[in-house]
């Protein structure tokens, strides 16, 4: 291999890209024939003779040996016949490899064409670390090849049955690649940590911890990496983990010489001034705004439209990953911070519990926490009837102001006096700054809006035609979901005829813009590779593009040089096969993490795009410390961020500070939809419909009904149909309340569902008759209401 191969040859010379064959047993048994993966193998002793022979390629076995080996209970005949016929199983489930075959058998032996062109990675990973160690040195770029390729035990969970012989030799093979992967992770550990670069060393010596879970050696290398990176409180954190492991594994305490460790960084910790957590390493490439100048004038112009004190509705519009948030987070953070302007942001979710007017109730509730001053000196000054009907969407506010009332249900006109009432706070908030003689701007981030429901579409109507003052309402919708018929068009073209919208569509990245993102991140000497690499894996998509740098990154391909800088540390040359779609880029990354974070992000997935730390660590039932952590590796991953209403230009800066000095609880949110939606997309129905079903009883157990739209949506989502009625019904009776007619019907079809569900699995006529009823009785109240 030449220096700096990610994937080394195979014996023949080629890469495994260009090799027919390829055979990965580190992690499991894959068996690929160019783009297609071998799934025609008729048993599982059929794979184990493909991987013995294969594993000792330049060898030949007698079919005594490998009778004996996978056979031991047959007689002679029937043994042999059965190694026969797995012989020609072989040969037919991989045409690829030739006439002459990928098995041969001359004579009375039985081995591997010495012509195949076959790609074996438990082969590759050696060479890897022979290349990494040779001359007592350490070659760090070949040893993270090696640790990549290791990507779990040597034929993890593989098991054949009635073959003590073949079961002997799979341990022996499991022990060695071990205990070399431990090896290779010791010497590359110890090399990032003598050059300073600890963030790699963290990385490496939690892979080294995952593989040994039981060394004390490895975890007090990981203590001390966390240490001398600042991470003095993460390091006295994985103490404790260790403690546990050991009392309920071994039932042992830590070794003096760990105790020891602790004791020293406890006391080094106990002296840290707070300002050390403010300049963290380096966590991971920063990818810049490029290719976007067009598109940023034409948004320069609708903000100057509100400066003139004018409502303007602008629509950010492009395909999935495109950089529709991207683009509007840049925009607004320039802009914020040249003038003082109120910013406040609603979403809009899939695969996420229906809640009425979602993306103006979450703009409400960040007027309480982002702008809170201003909120209570607006919320002064409205009626109590405005303040009934704000409450009637937003409970919170009552805090503001206490009333001692109720929201009294309103005559005809109530859904015109709730949209007012809206309007009017809105209003108030431009006109609530310190300068209280002219109006502050009041920008309004709705994300998404194309997945709103059809009452929030109303009510953006009715703002749009209605609404006096500086107010921007700055939307981004998916274009292929827009047709002329959909809600947001109709809107949309009611403010274009009037003058007061505009719509900008964004397109994927220019060959130009990846090779600006790459000269920014390597500089001029690796910049043309980067790019080329960036342009064949993403297509301009920048999501994807973002993707693929992160996983450089994970990789160890691409490391920094500090101050912001990066470079490649070997060419780009046989990285694997290209991912088409960027959700295998997301699950690619998602697959490199330790298996109790991956389980706590596909929890978090199922909850939905935004959640709560406190939610996720009752429904997983793990321990603070794990989660912490795992929300950690999520946050430095660029996988989540802390979730807030608004935000800034130092945002992920801030949210690192914030970690290091321990804020770890609170709401987090996935960084992009499509990394919620590549997880949840994974997840097993059956397994996805349990871990519903976990996090309902967790939310009832915590909440009650107070969160009924979300115990509603979990319920159903489990199928536990009986248990999701009370919660449905009470979605309704507050979606009323708040005149969210489509709101509630929609409830409404998921409780008549739930009914006719319970009908279809009733175990006796009398219960399916009872919930005949109950369906009828529901329908014929519901109808009234809504009617």
């Amino acid at each position: 291999m030449e220096p700096g191969d990610q994937h080394p040859r195979s014996s023949r010379g080629g890469r495994e890209s260009l090799t027919k064959i390829r055979v990965r047993l580190l992690g499991g048994f894959e068996v690929w024939a160019g783009d297609r993966q071998v799934n025609g193998f008729e048993s599982q002793k059929v794979r184990a003779l493909l991987a013995y022979l294969v594993c000792q390629r330049h060898r030949a076995f007698s079919r005594d040996h490998l009778v004996g080996l996978l056979w031991p209970e047959r007689g002679p005949e029937a043994a042999r016949h059965a190694l026969r016929q797995a012989i020609y199983n072989l040969r037919s489930s991989l045409p690829e490899a030739g006439a002459a075959g990928l098995v041969v058998s001359r004579n009375l032996e039985v081995g591997l064409g010495p012509e195949a062109d076959c790609w074996l990675d438990v082969e590759a990973f050696e060479e890897a670390l022979t290349r990494g160690t040779e001359r007592e040195s350490v070659d760090p770029h070949h040893l993270s090849a090696a640790v990549q390729l290791y990507r779990g035990e040597f034929l993890a969970g593989f098991f054949v049955k009635d073959s003590p012989p073949f079961e002997e030799w799979l341990v022996t093979q499991q022990t060695h690649c071990r205990e070399a992967a431990v090896d290779g992770l010791q010497r590359l550990v110890e090399s990032y940590r003598r050059r300073g670069e600890y963030r790699f060393g963290v990385h490496y010596a939690r892979r080294l911890v995952a593989i040994d879970p039981l060394s004390e050696e490895a975890h007090r290398t990981l203590m001390r990496l966390f240490a001398l990176s600042g991470q003095r409180s993460r390091a006295l954190a994985h103490y404790e983990e260790l403690r546990h492991l050991l009392r309920d594994e071994l039932g042992v305490a830590p070794l003096e010489e760990t105790r020891r460790l602790y004791d020293s960084i406890l006391a080094e910790a106990l002296e840290e001034k707070v300002a050390t957590a403010r300049d963290p390493e380096p966590i991971g490439p920063l990818i810049p705004l490029v290719g976007r100048g067009p598109t940023y004038g034409l948004l320069r112009e609708g903000w100057l439209r509100v400066l003139a004190g004018k409502v303007h509705l602008t629509l950010v519009t492009g395909e999935v990953g495109v950089g529709k948030t991207r683009l509007i987070k840049s925009f607004l953070d320039a802009t914020t911070s040249k003038r003082r302007s109120c910013v406040l942001k609603g979403q809009c979710c899939e695969l996420s519990p229906l809640l009425a007017y979602q993306p103006f109730a979450e703009v409400l509730r960040g007027a309480l926490t982002e702008e809170t001053e201003v909120a209570e000196k607006v919320l002064a000054q409205v009626s109590d009837e405005v303040l009934e009907d704000l409450v009637r969407l937003v409970p919170e506010l009552r805090d503001l102001r206490p009333h001692p009332s109720t929201p009294a249900p309103a005559g005809v006109d109530g859904r015109r006096r709730l949209f007012t009432a809206v309007g009017r706070f809105l209003e108030g908030l431009c006109r609530g700054g310190p300068d209280e003689r002219s109006a502050e701007p009041l920008i309004l981030y709705l994300e998404d809006l194309h997945l709103a429901d059809h009452d929030s579409f109303d009510l953006l109507a009715f703002l749009t035609a209605r609404l006096e003052g500086p107010i921007w309402i700055l939307a981004s919708s998916h274009s292929d979901a827009l047709d002329r018929d959909h809600p947001l068009s109709q809107v949309f073209r009611r403010c274009e005829k009037s003058g007061m919208a505009t719509r900008l569509e964004i397109d994927r990245l220019e060959p130009a813009g990846l090779e600006e993102i790459a000269r920014s991140l390597v500089g001029e000497s690796q910049a043309a590779e980067l790019a080329r690499f960036l342009e064949e894996r993403s297509a301009g998509l920048p999501l994807a593009a973002a993707e693929v740098v992160n996983s450089l990154w994970d990789e160890g391909v691409l490391v920094t040089r500090g101050a912001g800088r990066w470079s490649l540390a070997r060419p780009l040359t046989g990285l694997g096969p290209v991912k088409e779609d960027v959700r295998d880029l997301i699950r690619m990354r998602i697959r490199r993490l330790p298996n109790s974070t991956r389980r706590l992000a596909t929890l978090a997935a199922v909850m939905g795009q935004c959640f709560e730390a406190p939610l996720l660590q009752e429904a997983a039932d793990e321990h603070v410390t794990v989660v912490e952590v795992g929300l950690e590796i999520l946050l430095r991953r660029w996988l989540i961020r802390q979730f807030a209403y608004s935000w800034t230009s130092t945002r992920q800066e801030a949210d690192l500070a914030r970690w290091d000095q321990g804020a770890r609880r609170g709401s987090f949110e996935f960084t992009h939809r499509e990394i919620r939606n590549a997880i949840h997309q994974e997840i097993n129905p059956l397994r996805r419909q349990a871990m519903h079903g976990q996090v309902a009883a967790t939310l009832e157990r915590l909440r009650g009904d107070r969160d009924c739209e979300a115990l509603a949506f979990h319920l159903v989502a489990a199928g536990e149909w009986e248990k999701a009625l009370p919660p449905l019904e009470r979605a309704v009776e507050r979606a009323l309340a708040v005149f969210a007619e489509d709101t509630a019907r929609r409830y409404c079809d998921q409780a008549v569902e739930a009914l006719s569900r319970l009908v279809a699995s009733a175990r006796n006529a009398a219960q399916a008759e009872r919930w005949r009823g109950e369906r009828e009785r529901f329908l014929e109240r519901m109808w009234e209401v809504v009617r």
